[in-house]
């Protein structure tokens, strides 16, 4: 049975399917996540790809599918180990197939457009912070290939959605829509709402610093898309 606040997670995985939520640990987000993705499996059978550190893609997540009785339906395959033992993880039958984030250029390229997943779910989302439209790093780089091309779903999950503050927003927000709302280039995202504040006496050390109005601003952007 879930919790008020497990249902409007719910609710808003289904109802919105490129989204965030950001919910503490032991909210429930993996619960409810599954809850999801069991009744999306009636309008989108393709399997779903989580997105995870390796621990948690190893055993929270299989685990979570285990535990509870309303997802019996549920099959969850870890991708991990070596080459050939990731190889044999896709190969199996499952509804959802969990990866961690290092291991992701790896399975862009080793499916070589060929993508099968309709579902996207990039646990801890801040590990996309870093996504560039020109550079950027190289896990987010190769997602970025796949995710407004092969997936019609995508859930970011997180409790700490801006650790560093607003500046690390621009990379989750575009894989949910590609620009629209915070910039289509992290530059514009950056001129819009932050100033360069220079650090000591080197000219190129710099820190951004948001703009009185940013925060109002960016939330008011983000808030269709962000539970």
């Amino acid at each position: 049975t879930p919790r008020p606040y497990q249902t409007a997670i719910i609710e808003h995985i289904l109802g919105t399917p490129r989204c965030a939520v950001w919910a503490g640990m032991g909210m429930g987000k993996s619960v409810s996540t599954l809850t999801a993705l069991d009744a999306l499996q009636f309008v989108d059978p393709r399997p779903a790809l989580v997105l995870a550190p390796k621990r948690v893609a190893a055993s929270t997540w299989p685990d979570e599918a285990a535990k509870w009785e309303h997802l019996r339906g549920i099959e969850v395959s870890p991708i991990l180990g070596t080459t050939q033992q990731r190889r044999a993880a896709l190969r199996r039958d499952a509804n959802v197939y969990t990866i961690n984030y290092e291991n992701v250029p790896w399975l862009v390229d080793h499916l070589d457009g060929k993508w099968p997943f309709g579902k996207i779910i990039p646990d801890e989302s801040t590990r996309l912070k870093s996504f560039r439209t020109r550079q950027g790093g190289q896990r987010a780089q190769a997602l970025g290939r796949v995710a407004h091309v092969g997936a019609e779903w995508f859930t970011e999950l997180t409790g700490t959605p801006s650790p560093n503050g607003l500046v690390d927003l621009w990379g989750q927000a575009w894989f949910l829509d590609k620009g629209v709302r915070l910039g289509r280039s992290f530059t514009a995202f950056k001129n819009r709402w932050f100033q360069s504040i220079q650090v000591g006496a080197d000219r190129h050390a710099v820190r951004l610093e948001p703009l009185p109005f940013a925060q109002t601003q960016i939330e008011d952007a983000l808030r269709d898309l962000c539970l």
